[in-house]
Parts: C-alpha cells; structure tokens; sequence
C-alpha cells in the first residue's frame, strides 16, 4: 500500500532521507521509529506529497506521488501531525463539520461522515462538547476522527501517544488496532517504543537518513544476530548452576533471581539445547528453560547505536 523506490530527499548537511525503501503491505500497522533528526518527518512529508524528492519515487496504493496526481493521494492519505490545529471557540460537531467542508464532503453525507468517524475513535461521546473542554487525549481522538473523515485508505499518523497519559495511550493503542481491523493500513511514527512494540506488525529503523532495518522485531533481531537472552529455572542447587552456565561457551553473563538464572548468550539458537544437555547431566533439575522475547528497545538501541561513541564510552 505504500512503498518507495531509493527515495531521497537531500537537504544538505546530512540532512534529509537518502536511498529509501519502505514496503508497508495492506491492511498492517508500520511502526517508523529513528532518533530526532533521522529523517521521520521528511518521509512523512513526501509520501503526503508536501515536499519534491531530490530523486526516487513513491507510490501509495500504486499511485506515484507526484503534482499530477495530487488529488488522488489527498483522497486515499489521511495525515494526523504531531501537532495540529483545533478551533477551541467550536463544538465538536462544528469543528468536524468545518473539515468536511474542507474535504468537499457533499451537505447530505457530513453527518453519516462525522458519526461513523467518531465511532471509529470511541469519541461519540463528545460530540457536542466544546473543544476548549477538550483533555490532551480527548483531542488526539477528535483529531484522528477528522482524519478519517473523508474515509482515507492509509492513514499517516504522527506521534498519536505523545503526551498522552497511560490510560489515554491504552485507548489510542486500541483505536488504530480497530482501525486496522477495518482494512486500514498504517504508518506510526513514535518515540514510544514499547508502544509500537505492541501494536505494529513490522518495523522500520531510521538512522541518519538511511533506513537500515525492516521487518518484524523478531526478524530485525535474527538477522543481527543479536545476543540472545535464556532464562533458566531450577529446582535447587542455583549458586552451583551459575556457575557451570559461566562455564558454557558463549555465555557471557549469568545473574540469579530466586530460582532463575537470567543468561547472557551470544552462541547459536540450537546450542540452547547443548546447554541444557550439560547442566541435567551434571545434576541441575531444570524446570523451565526459555528464550525471552526481543524487545523493541534493545534492538532500536543496537541498531542506532554509534560506534565511535561506543568505543570511547
């Protein structure tokens, strides 16, 4: 639904995106994550055909985003900035109704437009409230139903947890999954990663400019070769079975908390099972042996990591 060809935009500097290629299939949430400065925005910009790439191309639902076809990709794009502008002195109706204007949305569909919009972002509640009285993630809501107004097929939404308190991003987190669930597909550029983590079917890694992992978590974190976490639960004997884990090959650190032995293991994925063939023959009663999970974090961290600073630090 959006993918680009070696898209680049050169601002100078070491500034701007360079070589992009992003595939973001139908119907999945994308989660767009990159230090400040990494080039989050500029991808933003051009895929909503607000700025020319200096070379390469976009397509959204295999539209070329280009001047020509700028109506087109307004039709099939639904943008939600980090910051955007309300009306406080307007009722929610009116402020939703003033888009619809704006979106050329015909007088005799606005309402149907508006409720199903609200609906959509479980903000119906609110419909004759004034904006002013709005909170911080009331607002997000509203902005996002005005999003949706002209019912876009791939939504580009920008920070839509950034300062939300925990309940308030539980509520976004569950409206974008029903707004997945509704065949939407979605771009999502945040800061907070166990956040995306949680809601995104793959992943884009930004840095400096170059998109430099794609994927799920767990494919980034395969294909890094990352270390690897075990978590190890025995019955008795713990202090005896750290020590002959530290003995094991690739295992870099063992740390035990009651009866489990977190691991630090930089070895293969199959020489788990040699690991845990050592420690039963030696006597170690293991009641649970595990990987754990890859974190959306650690991977962000070892992917943007930067070596000078690693060396010297």
């Amino acid at each position: 639904m959006i993918r680009t060809e070696d898209l680049t935009r050169d601002y100078g500097g070491g500034r701007g995106i360079i070589g992009l290629n992003l595939h973001v299939p139908k119907g999945t949430i994308y989660g767009y994550i990159g230090p400040n400065g990494a080039g989050k925005t500029t991808t933003i910009r051009l895929l909503c055909g607000l700025v020319r790439p200096t070379t390469g191309r976009a397509f959204i639902n295999g539209v070329e985003v280009l001047p020509t076809n700028h109506s087109a990709i307004k039709r099939m794009v639904g943008y939600l900035p980090d910051v955007f502008g309300v009306y406080d002195q307007m009722s929610v109706w009116e402020y939703l109704d003033f888009f619809c204007a704006a979106y050329r949305i015909p007088p005799a569909d606005r309402e149907r437009r508006i409720r199903e919009a609200l609906r959509l972002t479980d903000a119906t509640y609110m419909l004759d409230y004034q904006v002013v009285s709005l909170s911080r993630g009331m607002r997000q809501r509203v902005g996002l139903a005005k999003t949706l107004l002209h019912d876009p097929e791939v939504l580009i939404l920008d920070e839509p947890a950034g300062g939300l308190d925990p309940h308030a991003r539980i509520e976004m987190r569950q409206t974008i999954e029903r707004l997945r669930d509704v065949g939407k597909t979605i771009l999502l550029s945040s800061h907070i990663l166990p956040e995306l983590a949680s809601v995104c079917d793959l992943v884009g890694i930004l840095k400096n400019g170059r998109l430099v992992a794609q994927g799920s978590v767990a494919e980034i974190t395969n294909r890094l070769q990352e270390k690897r976490v075990l978590l190890v639960t025995v019955d008795d004997g713990v202090p005896r079975a750290v020590r002959l884990c530290l003995q094991f090959p690739g295992v870099e650190e063992a740390v035990a908390d009651g009866n489990e032995i977190r691991l630090v293991f930089s070895g293969p994925r199959a020489a788990a099972a040699d690991l845990n063939a050592r420690l039963v023959n030696a006597g170690v009663r293991i009641s649970c042996l595990r990987e754990q999970e890859p974190d959306l974090e650690q991977v962000f961290l070892t992917v943007t990591a930067d070596p000078t600073h690693a060396q010297n630090g």
